[in-house]
């Protein structure tokens, strides 16, 4: 059996282990100061220049355990900006976003995650876009670690906009295990921070 397979297992399973403690250690967080948090953490992403110049932003249906995106959802359409939501077109790690613009617009999709329904119309890119990224957590060096699907990583290769990652401190890591399918998020927004990966 090649060393390389060998190797590659090993990763996986390592991930998925570090994955699974992760999911427990988020479950914890108190759910009174998740709400602060997410407050926190929107106000410090609607503050950016990113999100201020942008006109289309690319968001995520969030669970209950995750950051809550209708703080910036409620802020795009106080704004005018145009609001997308990822439609998984397979199982194989492939989405579309579409432009949402009432929640009768989404319905339960492949994961049992709401996803735009049928009528929605495709995200076509423009200057300036913005994706807010889902994250167990994120290390020093700008990798995350979602639940293993690869979805982003696969969308955020092409992506020419600026990737925007919010995370609880709590969550937050030194090191990551990270492969070359692994992409690298642009900006961190913990409920105190906002850091780049790169200068502006």
């Amino acid at each position: 059996m090649p060393k390389s397979f060998v190797h590659r297992c090993k990763y996986i399973m390592n991930k998925k282990k570090i994955r699974q403690e992760l999911i427990l250690k988020r479950k914890s967080i108190d759910k009174s100061e998740k709400i602060i948090y997410d407050k926190r953490i929107s106000r410090l992403i609607i503050g950016t220049s990113f999100f201020e110049k942008a006109r289309n932003v690319l968001v995520f249906a969030s669970t209950s355990d995750e950051f809550d995106t209708n703080h910036i959802v409620k802020a795009c359409r106080e704004r005018n900006k145009k609001v997308f939501y990822p439609r998984c077109t397979d199982k194989n790690g492939n989405m579309d976003f579409f432009e949402v613009s009432c929640e009768s617009d989404l319905s339960i999709g492949m994961f049992g995650i709401f996803e735009p329904t049928e009528k929605c119309k495709k995200y076509v890119p423009e200057k300036n876009d913005i994706v807010i990224v889902p994250a167990l957590s994120v290390d020093s060096r700008f990798y995350r670690i979602g639940y293993g699907r690869g979805y982003y990583d696969r969308f955020l290769k092409d992506f020419q906009g600026v990737s925007i990652c919010p995370c609880y401190d709590e969550m937050l890591a030194n090191i990551l295990p990270a492969d070359e399918f692994d992409i690298k998020i642009d900006v961190l927004v913990t409920q105190r921070i906002v850091r780049r990966s790169y200068c502006e």
